[in-house]
């Protein structure tokens, strides 16, 4: 009788966090990226990592947050809303996805140069190697974006 020893595939790393959609939330997901690509020994996808997380964060609590980090209990009496940022590895890519619960696609504008913001999906589709979305069927959107893990 002929054996193999078959050994099953690590899964790979990876890390959903839910917080409230308030803008201060931003940061939070920022420091949470940048922690698990220095425990996976990839501190060099960071800078990049973390602009990437920060700007489908803020469209994510613009989408479906509260405008403060105070709000009034007015605001709150229908519940505080979520967000879910996740960050996972998948064939030599680090994979960002944050949910919002709202259905509306992301869509790139161009912004002018005095305007302030509206560039957040510029910048995404300029630092990652491909970006997307994928509506949820228990409602929302997931929009990612994948980072090549090979340095250049």
């Amino acid at each position: 009788m002929n054996t193999r020893s078959v050994r099953a595939a690590e899964p790979s790393p990876g890390s959903r966090l839910a917080l409230a959609a308030l803008p201060g939330s931003v940061r939070t997901a920022r420091r949470h990226v940048r922690e698990l690509l220095r425990r996976w020994a990839l501190p060099h996808l960071a800078d990049t990592a973390e602009l990437v997380v920060s700007e489908l964060s803020t469209n994510a609590v613009r989408a479906t947050g509260l405008a403060t980090d105070s709000p009034d209990y007015g605001e709150l009496s229908g519940g505080l809303p979520a967000i879910c940022v996740g960050l996972h590895l998948a064939g030599g890519y680090a994979v960002i996805e944050v949910w919002d619960a709202s259905d509306r696609p992301p869509h790139r504008t161009d912004a002018g140069l005095d305007d302030e913001g509206g560039r957040g999906l510029l910048l995404v589709e300029t630092c990652a190697a491909q970006w997307g979305y994928r509506p949820q069927v228990t409602g929302g959107k997931v929009v990612w974006a994948k980072l090549s893990v090979t340095p250049c």
